[in-house]
């Protein structure tokens, strides 16, 4: 199910709940930094202040208006020596106020990171991963000592890919000061609800994947920015519909399309009218968008649409539905006879499309606007780093891949033609030899030496290149398994550290003010992401949006070309 698309699911889940992550050390477990002397003894200051709260304010005051010089450091330190040789609570709580403020000694400050995704239900494969990736930009940043003075941690919300999922989600950061950030939603259903909150409470907001126009750019006069704090790394629908009716009529070479329409209708405008429009602005004939319900897969309004449509008799039909839905009808216009081929957008972008409709979806075209992993030429450490973390596809013990691919070289022949494990010091037989000429210590040494005379490759340069094919499958095996919007959502969290990094050193709390200064930094940044070039324009789009077209062969969706405005 594409994030675009709300998933039914029954129960919002706080992030106190077993989603939540509280930081890089909830998963590992390390010792937590130690914090000063003066913090450790901040105990005993509890007590005093509750007593005489008015002296004690005045104390601290007093005692960090002394340690600004030279004289008042020296008065500040003969009066702990005179404090300490007092053996009780009160001597104890005046050394932690006087020594820590004489010290300057603090405990790291925490700042929390929030992620607002799907954890749960038909989109939780997508909303774990945008978890995960999070999660793991901000255990590097951590170890790196990224934001000198602060640990940063990771508070997850299940968002249910729900508008009231969404509304709870945004309560519960904005109540939250120590929020410095929130990456997701990931649903435009769910940004439309949670906006209002996470803008007026003035938390930077990242989406990795949020595609209604109106979010950064209301269809009005004013055009003003709605949500001055939110910004994404996703294209918009309008850019979709243009590529794709671009494809269509002017790649494809198709003039008549019956397009579908199957919502969510979170915008004032569908993903399937701005595909009409463009597709007619291009030359095409679009007879009428069909409305249906595109989360059900009912028999009766699939059979419907199938007949509508091929009572059109177009060259080329357009779905905006959900998977489901699109594979039913893919699969119906078949029995009625209509040989067309079908291109959709994101929401057929699912193994329910391709085994619904069955043989008949090759050749169909989807459009996504998340670049998959396999073209992302910075991907690399990340998939490598991410596998690692949380898991992938790895060799098994039989020594094969997860596809069965096999991790050994294959056996070479022997001289009697049956096959035998060749090492690097074994016999190597030339295939245009048709005597046995030569011994097998001349034959060996020709191998060593890198080739024979007929220029056969060493066994041992066999098995290196047996090892790097593995490897290229094992890498391929791994970019499969992560869902793009795991690399948006990393370098959405990247975005929120880097800000951080040069806003939060040497402020104590995460204010109103920080957090204006956090909203500007993020939108000046500018750096060189695993997804590409991440910067925002004024109006807090990405500076770069890709849309990527798939071709379905053989039940798969293969990446066809990746397109930029």
């Amino acid at each position: 199910m594409s994030p675009r698309d709300p998933d039914p699911a029954t129960r919002p889940e706080r992030a106190t709940g077993p989603d939540a992550v509280t930081g890089p050390d909830a998963a590992t477990g390390p010792e937590p930094a130690r914090p000063a002397a003066g913090v450790t003894l901040a105990g005993w200051v509890r007590p005093v202040s509750r007593a005489v709260p008015s002296a004690a304010r005045r104390l601290d005051h007093w005692a960090r208006r002394s340690a600004r010089d030279t004289r008042g450091r020296v008065i500040l330190a003969a009066v702990l020596v005179l404090v300490l040789a007092v053996p009780t609570g009160l001597g104890l709580g005046l050394a932690a106020v006087l020594g820590g403020a004489g010290s300057g000694a603090s405990a790291t400050k925490v700042a929390t990171i929030g992620v607002m995704a799907p954890l749960s239900g038909g989109s939780a494969d997508a909303g774990v991963s945008v978890r995960d990736a999070v999660t793991l930009a901000v255990e590097e940043a951590n170890r790196q000592g990224a934001v000198p003075g602060w640990k940063l941690e990771v508070a997850a919300h299940d968002d249910l890919a729900r508008p009231d999922g969404g509304a709870a989600g945004a309560d519960l950061f904005a109540d939250d000061s120590r929020v410095i950030g929130v990456v997701g939603p990931l649903s435009s259903s769910v940004a439309m609800v949670s906006l209002d909150g996470l803008s007026s409470a003035g938390i930077p907001v990242i989406s990795p994947s949020n595609a209604e126009p109106t979010l950064t750019a209301p269809e009005t006069a004013s055009n003003t920015r709605p949500y001055p704090t939110y910004f994404r790394l996703s294209g918009t629908d309008e850019l979709l519909a243009q590529v794709t009716a671009d494809y269509a009529v002017n790649t494809l070479g198709r003039s008549r399309i019956s397009v579908v329409d199957g919502g969510p209708d979170y915008g004032t405008i569908t993903l399937a009218d701005r595909f009409a429009r463009h597709a007619r602005d291009a030359g095409a004939t679009v007879p009428t968008v069909h409305r249906v319900d595109g989360a059900s897969t009912a028999g009766e309004q699939v059979r419907e649409t199938a007949k509508a449509i091929q009572d059109e008799a177009p060259d080329l039909v357009y779905l905006a539905t959900g998977a489901g839905f699109a594979g039913e009808l893919r699969g119906a216009l078949a029995d009625e006879g209509v040989a067309v081929q079908v291109m959709g957008a994101d929401g057929l972008l699912d193994r329910d499309y391709v085994e619904r409709s069955d043989s008949v979806a090759d050749g169909d075209v989807v459009a996504d606007l998340s670049v998959p992993l396999s073209r992302l030429p910075a991907a690399g450490a990340f998939v490598t780093a991410y596998s690692e973390r949380f898991g992938g596809p790895t060799v098994g013990a039989d020594g094969l891949l997860p596809d069965g691919t096999s991790t050994e070289p294959e056996p070479e022949p022997t001289a009697s033609g049956a096959p035998g494990r060749a090492t690097a010091t074994s016999a190597s037989v030339d295939p245009s030899h048709t005597s046995g000429s030569g011994s097998a210590a001349d034959e060996s040494g020709a191998s060593r030496s890198g080739a024979s005379e007929a220029g056969t490759a060493s066994p041992s340069e066999r098995e290196l290149e047996v090892r790097r094919a593995r490897d290229a499958a094992l890498t391929d095996l791994r970019e499969a398994a992560i869902p793009p919007v795991a690399a948006y959502a990393y370098d959405a969290a990247r975005a929120l550290i880097r800000a951080a990094a040069a806003v939060l050193p040497g402020r104590t709390e995460v204010d109103v003010a920080t957090r204006q200064a956090l909203v500007r930094a993020v939108g000046a940044g500018d750096f060189a992401g695993v997804t590409g070039q991440v910067a925002f324009d004024t109006k807090g789009d990405v500076i770069d949006p890709r849309v990527v077209l798939y071709s379905v062969l053989g039940g798969n969706f293969v990446p066809l070309q990746v397109d930029s405005p």
